[in-house]
């Protein structure tokens, strides 16, 4: 066999070879990550008002199921194999209503292509990722929240809640825990407000 031929041989061999092992190589499972707070609980709803809790938005990185998370304030990265369940937005827009549903604030709680209510909630996400720091990890969320009377333009009420929580331990399924606990905190405080946001509204009407 001549010098040419054994050397076009051994390339076309070499590439076989390495095509089978990128066939035969096992590729990194991908994980995906919900949400489950904790829902109040009313033993009676004796509210009269509706809302409309309006699909919300995610500032980029956050339009997106990877998991986002920080190295340093300049510095953002994703996981390849560490994804939410459903993007932020999504995520966020389904357990506001279902916490809101469960205040017995509100008479009832309408997805914005159900109905007509006299107020409605919408929100973006500003931050919602994870943040290394040498020795801990934590979940950080920021959504700005806004309420509109129905049959109106400009939102009566606007506010933006942050909360920060530390991970247990330094992994995503922890992180994914302590975003849990923020969005738990950032509900109850929303609950808060609009229970006297809506109650002074509505006995000034």
């Amino acid at each position: 066999m001549s010098t040419g031929l054994r050397l076009l041989w051994g390339v076309v061999l070499g590439s076989a070879l390495l095509g089978g092992c990128s066939l035969t190589k096992p590729q990194p499972e991908i994980h995906h990550y919900a949400l489950t707070l904790t829902l109040p609980e009313v033993s009676s709803n004796t509210a009269t008002p509706s809302l409309i809790v309006s699909p919300f938005d995610a500032r980029d990185p956050y339009g997106q199921d990877l998991m986002v998370y920080r190295s340093s304030p300049y510095r953002l990265d994703f996981y390849n194999y560490h994804r939410w369940a459903a993007v932020p937005a999504e995520l966020v827009t389904d357990w506001t209503r279902r916490y809101l549903r469960g205040s017995g604030l509100f008479a009832k709680v309408f997805p914005s292509t159900e109905g007509n209510a006299d107020w409605i909630l919408a929100g973006v996400i500003h931050q919602f990722d994870e943040v290394d720091h040498e020795n801990t990890w934590e979940a950080v969320v920021s959504i700005d929240f806004w309420l509109t009377r129905a049959g109106q333009h400009s939102p009566f009420w606007f506010q933006l809640y942050t909360a920060t929580q530390q991970a247990d331990k330094r992994n995503p399924e922890a992180i994914a825990e302590a975003m849990n606990r923020n969005l738990e905190n950032i509900l109850g405080r929303l609950t808060n407000d609009l229970t006297q946001v809506v109650g002074t509204s509505t006995a000034s009407l």
